[in-house]
């Protein structure tokens, strides 16, 4: 078993989340409870900062390996002392669940908040409850459209337009083109997809067949079976965000000779399907966001609290994964859907760390 240091970029996105019922995990409990009077909390002695993290889609791999990133940053000896936490989950991308969870994160005398969007605007109400008693707010995961958050986030909106590039470049002769969306309604897709789409026909592809992946792989590999019994010519897959390991194998489950996929679930399936099939021609390029990008997010809300400035937004590039590099990122040890990204630049994370608060 290995992991991979990964190292990054400063950009710019576009974003989302979704999840299951509510609940709260502690992380570096205190004896004695942390104060909050607008941010009171000292993080030294007795107290402790209070920070919330409210997740709308869990159980969803990436997110609950984010969780458990994040929960591996607060054991840590410089973080354990000084912070707790109280993660919330809620069900299926509900903007007004998560708005009321958040409020609810502030009645408990949080110092600080950290969410994953569940969408553009649909927090405003807890953001202005959080800014009228001096409470940090952190979109992290997602952007978030107002001016009184903080955002930590992938650079998703590049990440789609990487994989539209890297497919437009490696097509051959036959322009024929797949697509796979994510899921729709989500802002991160739908504020992605279309310019994914108007950029692969602008590069000359043809989109010849158009359905979704789920962002799972089982669905992605459902979807590209059916597409490859009308259209078995397809000379190359458009999979956002997912379906770097269960297109081709519909390509190898159907004998059709593998053409160049564009996915990105950040599962270690997709690194090892790579590898596994590097030799008979698959090419892939694997663009995601590390969900550790949750434990990047407490690292800056703990500055902040510090008393300590951090720059409003936040864009981190997303991973990429392809043929030739596969094979560092690839876990033999470890599940298809083990989800890679469980570091980020300068915090060193490893794989024991997460497994040990890993609930998916």
């Amino acid at each position: 078993m290995h992991s991979r240091r990964i190292t990054s970029r400063l950009l710019r996105v576009g974003g989302a989340a979704v999840a299951a019922t509510a609940l709260v995990v502690l992380a570096g409990c205190s004896s004695a409870p942390a104060s909050n009077s607008g941010g009171g909390s000292t993080g030294s002695g007795d107290k402790k900062f209070v920070i919330g993290f409210e997740q709308p889609l869990g159980g969803q791999a990436w997110r609950e390996t984010g969780l458990a990133a994040l929960q591996a940053l607060a054991n840590r000896p410089e973080y354990k002392d000084k912070v707790e936490l109280k993660i919330v989950r809620t069900n299926d991308n509900d903007a007004a669940a998560q708005n009321a969870a958040m409020q609810n994160l502030i009645a408990q005398g949080v110092d600080a908040i950290l969410f994953d969007p569940a969408s553009s605007s649909g927090a405003d109400a807890a953001i202005t409850q959080a800014q009228a008693q001096n409470i940090p707010v952190i979109a992290n995961g997602g952007p978030y459209d107002n001016p009184n958050v903080y955002v930590v986030s992938t650079d998703w909106g590049n990440a789609g337009s990487i994989g539209a590039d890297w497919l437009l470049a490696n097509l051959g002769d036959n322009k024929k083109v797949a697509v796979l969306e994510g899921v729709a309604g989500v802002p991160l897709n739908d504020g992605t997809m279309p310019g994914v789409l108007d950029a692969l026909k602008a590069g000359g592809a043809e989109v010849v067949a158009q359905g979704t992946n789920n962002w799972n792989e089982a669905t992605a590999q459902e979807a590209m079976a059916s597409i490859l019994r009308s259209n078995p010519d397809v000379g190359g897959v458009y999979s956002f965000l997912t379906g770097g390991q269960g297109v081709p194998e519909a390509f190898a489950a159907a004998d059709i000779p593998f053409v160049p996929v564009v996915g990105g679930s950040g599962y270690n399936g997709e690194a090892c399907t790579l590898t596994k099939y590097a030799d008979k021609g698959l090419k892939g390029d694997m663009v995601f966001g590390q969900p550790a990008i949750y434990a990047k997010g407490l690292e800056q809300a703990v500055k902040l609290l510090e008393g300590g400035t951090i720059e409003k937004q936040q864009f981190f590039p997303p991973l990429e994964i392809t043929e030739e590099n596969a094979a560092d990122f690839c876990l033999p040890d470890e599940a298809a859907n083990f989800q890679l990204g469980y570091d980020f630049p300068g915090l060193d994370i490893t794989v024991d760390e997460v497994k040990k608060y890993y609930q998916g």
